[in-house]
This record gives C-alpha cells, sequence and structure tokens, in this order.
C-alpha cells in the first residue's frame, strides 16, 4: 500500500475507495490531516478515513458527519445522520472556544520553536561541513602538493665525543688523494729488430692504473703519500690528484713487496696531513671508514664504512710472505688499495690492500695495520728499505718447479720429512750471507727450520718474520748423491736485508 497516495478523493458518495485494503491483522494506517479537519477536531485517527473536504461542506449544511466503522469481519459503511441537531444525546457537549484557543496557540508556538531549534541545527552543522569542506579541500591541495622541508644539520659527533661517519669524512677527506700511475710505451717496432723505426722513439709512457692514498707526513720541503706497493711498484711515473681536484708529479720513495707498503712524495708542503692512530688498540666490532678511489679516479674519494671483523689475519703478500691484517666488512674495491681506513676519532689504523673476490664471498676486505705500515713507510723514507729485516741471504726455487718434486717428495717422507712441498732448493748464496763460505752446494734443499719440516715457504718467512739481523737458525739440509738422499744440519747467523 502506498502510504503516500492521497485519501482525499474518495467517493463522494460515502463508499469505500479500492484502494484502502484490510489485512488480517487490521488497517493500521494514518492519514495525513488537514489543515481544517485539526483545527476542527484536534485529534488523530486510527482505522478511520475522514473525507475533510465532504464533511467540512456538509457541516455548513446540515450539521452531519459520515465515517467509516471498522468491524471485526470487515468494513461497512454505517451513516449517522443527526435527525435533530438541538438534541443533546446525538452529539458530545459542546467545548468551550477560548480553551481551542488556547490549545491551538500552544501547538503553534510548539511547531514553531521545533521549526527553529531544527534549523538553527541544521544551519551549524551546514556551516561546519562547510567549514571542513573547505579545510578538507585546503588540506588535501597541500598534501598534493610536493614541497621540500628544511632539514637538520647532520651531526658530525656523538654524545661520546666520536666522530659520526658524516664528521669522520668531512675531518679526512682532504688528506685522502688519487693516484695515477704511468708506464713506459716501448715503440712497437723495437720489437721487430728496430724495423721501420726510423729514428723516431717517443717512449712515452702511458696510463697503466689508477689507486688510491694518504698524506703521511712532511719532511725537507716535501710532503710524503702513503699507498699499497702493488699500486707503484711496476709504474716509471706518477701524478697525485688532491681533493679539490689539484694534479701534483709525484716521485717514487721506495716500497716493500712484503708489507705491501709503498711512498711516494710530492714537491709542495701546506697540505692536511692525517692523523694516524695505534692499530694495537684495535677491537673487534669497532666501527671504521675506509675512503679510496673505487674503479678509479672517477669515483674519488668514495666513503664505505663498517666494522672490524677479526684482527691479525694472515694474508700472504705476492713475494709469499704472510702480514697479519685487519679484516672488515666496509666495502673494499679495485682502485681503494692505498686509501686510508680511519677509526671514528678521525684517525688513520690502516691502509686498504686486499679482499677476497670470489662470487661466495662478500663483505671481506683487508688492511695492513697502522703500527706496519707507518714503521715500514718511515724506514723506506729514511734508508730506501726495511731496517731491521733479517734474511738468509740466498737465491732458491721452489722444489715444486722441478719435473721430478713429487718423487723427491715420497723420498724425504721416507726420511721423516712429511708433506715437504716448500723445500726451498738453493741457487745461490750471496756473499756476506750467514751460509757462505759452509758447505753449501746447488741444488741443495733446506727441508726444515729450527726443526719444524718445510710443508710450504711460509715457514721460513714467519721464522724471518720473528727474527732480526744477528740472530741464529737451525737448517736443516737434504742433499741427493748418487740416486740417494741424506740430510745435515747447518747455523745460520741472518743478516740484514736491505731491499
Amino acid at each position: 500500500m502506498d502510504e503516500n497516495k492521497d485519501l482525499k478523493n474518495g467517493n463522494s458518495n460515502g463508499s469505500r475507495p479500492d484502494y484502502y485494503q484490510p489485512n488480517n491483522n487490521g488497517p493500521y494506517y494514518n492519514p495525513p490531516k488537514s489543515e481544517d479537519n485539526a483545527q476542527q477536531n484536534n485529534t488523530s485517527y486510527h482505522y478511520s478515513y475522514n473525507n475533510s473536504a465532504q464533511q467540512s461542506n456538509q457541516n455548513s449544511q446540515n450539521n452531519q458527519s459520515n465515517t467509516y466503522q471498522p468491524r471485526d469481519n470487515g468494513y461497512s459503511y454505517n451513516p449517522f445522520p443527526d435527525t435533530d441537531n438541538n438534541s443533546s444525546d446525538s452529539k458530545p457537549p459542546k467545548k468551550s472556544n477560548a480553551s481551542k484557543i488556547i490549545i491551538i496557540v500552544l501547538v503553534i508556538c510548539l511547531i514553531v520553536a521545533a521549526v527553529g531549534i531544527a534549523a538553527a541545527a541544521m544551519g551549524k552543522t551546514g556551516s561546519s561541513d562547510k567549514k571542513d569542506e573547505n579545510t578538507t579541500s585546503q588540506v588535501q591541495s597541500d598534501e598534493d602538493a610536493a614541497k621540500l622541508n628544511s632539514t637538520e644539520a647532520v651531526p658530525t659527533k656523538d654524545s661520546g665525543g666520536n666522530y659520526t661517519v658524516a664528521g669522520v669524512y668531512e675531518k679526512c677527506v682532504d688528506s685522502c688523494v688519487g693516484i695515477t700511475v704511468y708506464s713506459q710505451k716501448a715503440d712497437v717496432y723495437n720489437y721487430f729488430y728496430s724495423y721501420g723505426q726510423n729514428g723516431n722513439s717517443s717512449n712515452e709512457p702511458t696510463q697503466s692504473g689508477e689507486g688510491s692514498g694518504v698524506l703521511m707526513s712532511e719532511q725537507n720541503g716535501k710532503t710524503y703519500i702513503l699507498t699499497c706497493a702493488h699500486v707503484i711498484s711496476d709504474a716509471d711515473s706518477f701524478t697525485v690528484t688532491l681533493n679539490d681536484g689539484t694534479e701534483l708529479d709525484a716521485q717514487m720513495v721506495g716500497y716493500d713487496s712484503q708489507t705491501d707498503i709503498g711512498v711516494l712524495s710530492v714537491n709542495k708542503t701546506g697540505l692536511q696531513i692525517a692523523e694516524f692512530g695505534d692499530s694495537s688498540e684495535l677491537v673487534v666490532g669497532e666501527q671504521v671508514v675506509a675512503i679510496g678511489c673505487p674503479g678509479g679516479l672517477e669515483f674519488m674519494n668514495s666513503q664505505t664504512s663498517g666494522y672490524i671483523s677479526a684482527l691479525d689475519r694472515p694474508i700472504s703478500s705476492k713475494i709469499g710472505y704472510d702480514t697479519n691484517c685487519i679484516q672488515i666488512d666496509a666495502a673494499i674495491n679495485p682502485g681503494n688499495s692505498g686509501g686510508a681506513l680511519f677509526n671514528m676519532q678521525g684517525q688513520v689504523i690502516g691502509i686498504n690492500s686486499s679482499k677476497i673476490a670470489a662470487t661466495e664471498y662478500e663483505g671481506m676486505g683487508f688492511a695492513v695495520p697502522s703500527a706496519t705500515a707507518v714503521a715500514t713507510a718511515n724506514s723506506l723514507i729514511k734508508v730506501g728499505y726495511v731496517e731491521g729485516r733479517a734474511k738468509l741471504g740466498v737465491t732458491y726455487n721452489p722444489i715444486t718447479n722441478f719435473n721430478n718434486s713429487n718423487a723427491v717428495i715420497q723420498a724425504l717422507e721416507q726420511k721423516g720429512f712429511k708433506d715437504c712441498q716448500g723445500a726451498m732448493v738453493i741457487d745461490s748464496v750471496e756473499e756476506g750471507s750467514g751460509l757462505f763460505g759452509q758447505d753449501i752446494k746447488q741444488y741443495d734443499m733446506i727441508v726444515a727450520v729450527n726443526g719444524e719440516t718445510m710443508t710450504s715457504t711460509d715457514v721460513m718467512t714467519s721464522t724471518l718474520a720473528d727474527s732480526k739481523p744477528g740472530d741464529t737458525i737451525k737448517l736443516t739440509i737434504a742433499r741427493i748423491e748418487n740416486n740417494d738422499i741424506k740430510t745435515f744440519e747447518l747455523e745460520c747467523e741472518l743478516i740484514e736485508s736491505k731491499g
């Protein structure tokens, strides 16, 4: 049933409208009251329909009313005409007009008050909604527009007084340099008996590599640059590039392949010299910063940071000597060699030297400790070699270089020297050596040092590294005579190595 349907369109003869249908529970419908009806009766109707237009017309003529009365069995039309208007039994007692007026005025006041309150609430809500809409629109507009916010300055020191990574870089970067190395380019014609040379052989040097370095010290109007031996050992000339881009010609001072430390010099002073710390005080887990030129000068003075992973890692140099190095997890790449490793006080505590470069490894870089690097560099600057280093004074070849090495190693094992793959086959003895003038011949083999079998050449290099010139060591010599191997022992006084 359509609750909004106009119920004033009933039949004029007083019959029940077709759309007013009862249900099993009885009808429950409240038709809207006309204004006239409300004023006359001031009441609500349930289960009834009042045709106010018809009633108004009939009341003006004969004061009679027609109503629908519900029955238990449905609806029926029962007219109740007033035959006697003056009969008190036919109509209710007449109410006072004053009472009606008072009631109407009160109802109107209540309606006006309710409308006013509703209008005020709607106005406030609308205003609030409009304000919220404007605010939301403004916020959305600000959020949609990208903007740059000011940032606080990056701290260069922490609460403990140590530098941050940014602070280390700021303090130390001007002490770090790039190194370009050049090798002499031989005229290609010279490799073919000088044919076609036409007397023109410029032999101009060409760039052969790049590396890193750190400004170490000033002496006698020169500044010395600490780097790695493998960066400069095979070059003929050098250029040092400062952090501000200034390029300076550099000269070779010296290098030591055993520790992989080298030194260059430039004829300029007043540069920012690095501060060096004591590597013997390092601890595993300490934070470090590496500055260098990974990939060459194109990426000059790049910074990486990490932690000390281990100390005293024995790393073999290219000539077979082990150097106890600092292991770090900071990224080290080709071109970083010779660059400085700093602690969080901005002190150089190592010279980045090498890394394990393989797909199975990551984050395993190594640095020569500052104690070793500084001692080696100072000696190279002072005398051109590393003072106080002991040596045998012989030239030799590893036994594994010979075709019959397996048979000889097996024969030595029968003599009690198991796994003697580090045996040194003597080629010559230099004058001044502790072995010079003793019963030593070419092809004699050193198979043990101080009673330790030469399972590798590291046995000898370690012994020499722990000794000083003038110390005496005991060598076990093996000699092949008449298809037989005999052994004997000699004592040898060590001499100083001068490069």
